[in-house]
């Protein structure tokens, strides 16, 4: 009998530790999950403050007027800047969730998203300006008149400039990341570029003087039957 009150004391204790735990994690779940909630709804209507501002600036159409409005890989400038505050909102909600229910795993990955999000940011902003720069040196270069294979520098010139952007900000959007690959990459294909460029201008050379030999030659072929 005692050891039976025993092992019922024992499988009483392990359910009701069994259930609170379901229950906590219930709880937190749910707290997260109603902050989460919350803070959708608060980065919406900041983010729509954020896009009638943008709009009032007129912002996307002097973009537009400067042709830098396609320089973001499809995506507009008031879609980054909406995107990051979107994030910055969620996690700092989420934060706060976690820090109610003082779940260690929770705070533990609101700790790091929130560590995490002045990286981002700042790897953004350094992407975004480098496209756009890039963008905007391309579409100047482009309309330069009498400069031979002016696209295909333009073209250079706006990767070179991407790419510099990106190696940059690799290490701030993926802390982990290394830009040892993306390095020796880009040797390879200035390497490639350079090997074109040197090709197509013997090309162009070549094909430039064909007219002048052809009428040189006409002029002298009395001279080369004598030969």
């Amino acid at each position: 009998m005692v050891e039976m009150a025993a092992f019922t004391n024992e499988l009483t204790t392990f359910a009701t530790g069994f259930l609170g735990n379901i229950l906590e994690g219930v709880a937190a779940f749910a707290i997260v999950v109603i902050a989460l909630i919350v803070g959708h709804v608060v980065a919406w209507l900041i983010n729509s403050g954020i896009r009638k501002f943008l709009k009032h600036l007129s912002l996307e159409a002097e973009l537009k007027k400067h042709h830098l409005h396609d320089s973001l890989l499809g995506f507009t400038f008031t879609q980054v800047i909406t995107t990051l505050m979107w994030l910055w909102v969620m996690v700092l909600f989420f934060g706060f969730g976690a820090g109610v229910m003082k779940f260690p795993f929770l705070m533990s990955l609101a700790s790091m998203a929130t560590n995490y999000l002045p990286s981002l940011t700042s790897g953004a902003v350094v992407l975004v300006a480098g496209l756009m720069i890039g963008d905007y040196i391309t579409d100047r270069m482009k309309l330069a008149k009498g400069v031979p294979f002016v696209n295909l520098i333009a073209i250079v010139v706006e990767v070179f400039i991407a790419y510099n952007a990106l190696v940059i900000a690799l290490p701030m959007l993926l802390p982990r990341a290394s830009t040892v690959l993306l390095e020796q990459s880009f040797a390879i294909v200035l390497a490639a570029l350079g090997l074109m460029l040197g090709l197509g201008g013997a090309i162009a050379i070549g094909l430039g003087l064909k007219d002048t030999v052809a009428k040189v030659a006409d002029k002298n072929k009395d001279k080369f039957n004598i030969l």
